[in-house]
């Protein structure tokens, strides 16, 4: 069974630079707002977005849903920010496929797991 945290918890968002310049960081801050085996629900916050994700299982691996935009997408192993990031990117703008990305893999090491 998963430890979820209680609270929230902070994490560091990077990309690199354009150009090879410098690299962006910003925090961000993930909640876990409900859970149960095979799902939880998450506040992520960064860059001035707030984004209520909802995540899962199914029989083809995990899954990402995000209902206030009307978008889901397969996820890899929650600590695959490269992977887990371009899926997102095609459904939300690129600052927010980061901050949701670099929020699953600090879920991933505060619960030691990959999957859920």
């Amino acid at each position: 069974m998963t430890v979820w945290p209680e609270g929230s918890m902070e994490f560091v968002c990077t990309v690199p630079g354009e150009d090879r310049g410098r690299e962006q960081r910003w925090l961000g801050e993930v909640m876990v707002r409900s859970h149960s085996m095979c799902m939880a629900e998450l506040l992520i916050y960064g860059r001035e977005s707030c984004i209520n994700a909802v995540i899962g299982k199914y029989m083809s691996g995990q899954y990402i849903c995000i209902p206030d935009i009307d978008t889901g997408c397969p996820l890899s192993r929650l600590s695959d920010i490269f992977w887990n990031r371009e899926r997102l990117s095609a459904h939300m703008n690129e600052t927010d496929a980061v901050t949701v990305a670099h929020a699953l893999s600090a879920l991933s090491g505060y619960t030691g797991r990959d999957w859920l």
